[in-house]
């Protein structure tokens, strides 16, 4: 008879315990599947908007069996612990993700929104089935693994910024063609063009230069934090001066924009036709938003910005100017036509325009001047008759091109007063009134006079 001691007893049960705790925790394998990260789709999500969160799993490459991925989702942070009670607070799930072998990764794409601006903790969670080792078939192998992430989530904005600037028709040439002196090149504007309807894709730049009538440069630019979409573009113009009961000079549009995200521009040339006269022009560019979609809004969003076509750099001015009158009624104007603003003006004509008791410059007989560079100026004197008893001063009328157009002013000078001299003569500084737009020509010719022109270069 074998007699085993208190002492033995204890040890053995001892060890059995040992066995049976290192058993158990081989065949659950919770450490073997991690997530390895959570990324959203935007560094800074807005509200409202759809958000991804792309989620990196991996089995490690220690895992003694492949694990079967049955579940990945996300829910608010702090929610119920039991796994059970979240059904109804998850955000998103995807569920049947298949298979990892050991060393094995995929990413898993979860979407979601979020109601609220400022820091949102979202928990996701991975669940996976295991094979038991050890042939032990009643082992539990369910592994769930979690991970926190903070989504900084930012008020929702939709804004758009329109700028605008007006071309002339030399401003648009090729590529091929010398971009030093600013041109502008249509394919290095995003290759669209708005005229005759729509936008055109620019495969023939010279085709589209050609006919643009009268080019506008307009960029809209996303500056609010949501994508802008169903942008469209339209064009009112009305005369300079004009009240609010003007006939419009010039209306397009309207001409469909791709969707601007937050950050992004698009550029384009719309082309406003044919003017008959100077404008002030107002583009606007409505859109809509997918925030806007969602809330049932219809009202489209809209911006606008002005500008006044066509543009002029150059500005004539009329100084020095001596106004004599003769004995036989003629009138004889000396003075000079300098160039006050920063653009050259090109094809100058001087002349006298027609008024009560002044008679204007035959056909012919007008004052060509030619280029005048800014900053600079040219002598010129016109003749005339006028009747002082009715007329006290000449109105000036000045021809000239700037950037493809032709433009026609007017100014005055002064008559002397008979008593400045004697018999009729005399010699005066006259004086000048603002210059005043009167008509805008079409793109012409200048006219030139005959063999009576006189210039004088100083």
């Amino acid at each position: 008879m074998i007699v085993t001691s208190t002492r033995t007893i204890a040890a053995l049960l001892a060890l059995l315990v040992l066995l049976g705790a290192v058993g158990a925790g081989a065949a659950v394998p919770d450490a073997r599947i991690a997530i390895d990260g959570v990324a959203t789709s935007s560094s800074e999500p807005v509200v409202g908007e759809r958000t991804a969160l792309n989620v990196s799993l991996s089995n490690s490459g220690g895992s003694p069996s492949a694990a079967d991925v049955t579940s990945v989702r996300v829910f608010d942070a702090g929610d119920a612990d039991d796994a059970d009670d979240r059904d109804d607070d998850i955000r998103d799930e995807a569920t049947a993700v298949g298979a990892l072998s050991a060393g094995d990764a995929t990413d898993v794409t979860l979407w979601t929104r979020f109601d609220e601006p400022g820091e949102h903790r979202l928990t996701v969670e991975v669940v996976a089935e295991q094979e038991a080792t050890d042939g032990d078939e009643e082992a539990d192998t369910t592994v769930r693994v979690t991970r926190d992430v903070i989504v900084d989530v930012q008020p929702a904005e939709v804004a758009l910024d329109v700028r605008t600037r007006p071309l002339s028709p030399a401003d648009l040439q090729s590529e091929e063609d010398d971009q030093s002196a600013g041109g502008i090149s249509l394919n290095g504007i995003d290759g669209l063009f708005g005229g005759g309807g729509g936008l055109q894709n620019a495969d023939d730049d010279e085709e589209l230069a050609a006919a643009a009538d009268s080019p506008v440069e307009v960029t809209v630019v996303n500056t609010g934090t949501a994508t802008a979409d169903r942008v469209s573009l339209t064009a009112v113009g009305v005369p300079v001066g004009a009240d609010g009961e003007a006939e419009p000079t010039v209306e397009v549009g309207p001409f469909v924009v791709e969707d601007v995200a937050p950050g992004e521009e698009r550029r384009v040339i719309v082309d406003l036709g044919p003017l008959a006269e100077r404008s002030d022009v107002t583009v606007t560019a409505a859109f809509r938003s997918e925030l806007d979609a969602a809330a049932g809004a219809s009202a489209n969003r809209s911006t606008t910005a002005t500008l006044r076509y066509p543009t002029r750099e150059g500005q004539p001015t009329v100084t020095d100017a001596t106004v004599q009158t003769l004995d036989d009624g003629r009138v004889v104007v000396d003075a000079n036509l300098g160039n006050a603003g920063t653009g050259e003006l090109t094809g100058v004509v001087v002349s006298v325009a027609g008024a009560d008791g002044v008679d204007p410059t035959p056909t012919g007989q007008a004052y060509f001047v030619g280029s005048v560079g800014a900053g600079d100026f040219v002598a010129f004197d016109v003749r005339t008759t006028a009747n002082a008893s009715v007329a006290d001063e000449i109105p000036i009328q000045i021809a000239y091109t700037e950037r493809g157009v032709r433009y026609t002013e007017t100014t005055t000078v002064a008559l002397p007063d008979a008593s400045d001299g004697s018999d009729g003569e005399s010699g005066a500084i006259g004086t000048f009134g603002t210059v005043g737009i009167i008509g805008l020509v079409g793109v012409a010719g200048v006219a030139v006079a005959g063999t009576v022109i006189r210039r004088r270069d100083v």
